[in-house]
């Protein structure tokens, strides 16, 4: 997960990440965000996909004989295999957390090199001030009309977090997820040190 919108840390987290990965950009309201961060993933004039004849002309500096993405250039034909996996194996997913950004669901859905939409229902909840409601009828239909939007668009896949009460089979069969966060680390380390806490503390 990057922490923001800004091409140089993103291109430092892709210079840094083994393909295949994801990567997940949060904060996204808008097709020209997305179009920009997109644009950040790719060197330019470097193919949608290996097997599509559209190209997508990134603004993303290429050094990349020297970053551990490529082993630092040590493996043979290191080149052809990294740009390979920059085309085939490289997800990119950006987080709609805001009303604006579910109203432009579709158009963010549209811009070539956006693989999936994720929704952070915790952002979505707080948006419009009921920050971690999930059992508000209000929070469930917005969080239900950006999934319909998603689904509906047809240009990306929809991934999120499994908001507290969310059964995630249902999420993955009824809601057609294709990826649900079902917890954190955070949360998960949260709750083992609570657990160990209150087993030991007698």
């Amino acid at each position: 997960r990057a922490p923001s919108h800004n091409p140089h840390n993103l291109g430092n987290i892709l210079d840094s990440l083994k393909l295949p990965a994801g990567l997940l950009v949060p904060m996204v309201d808008t097709p020209e965000q997305a179009q920009q961060i997109v644009q950040a993933t790719r060197y330019p004039k470097q193919r949608k996909r290996s097997s599509s004849s559209t190209t997508i002309d990134g603004t993303r500096g290429c050094a990349a004989p020297f970053i551990r993405a490529t082993s630092w250039g040590l493996q043979e034909h290191y080149s052809e295999e990294y740009f390979r996996q920059c085309e085939e194996d490289l997800l990119v997913m950006v987080q709609v957390e805001t009303p604006l950004g579910v109203e432009n669901i579709p158009a963010i859905a549209d811009v070539d090199g956006v693989d999936m939409i994720f929704l952070g229902p915790m952002d979505l909840s707080c948006s419009i001030g009921k920050l971690g409601q999930f059992q508000d009828l209000e929070v469930q239909e917005f969080i239900r009309t950006a999934e319909e939007r998603v689904v509906k668009s047809g240009g990306a896949l929809l991934g999120g977090f499994r908001p507290p009460g969310r059964d995630v089979q249902e999420m993955m069969t009824q809601s057609q997820y294709s990826l649900v966060c079902g917890s954190v680390d955070l949360g998960l380390l949260r709750e083992a040190a609570k657990s160990d806490a209150q087993q030991n503390s007698s």
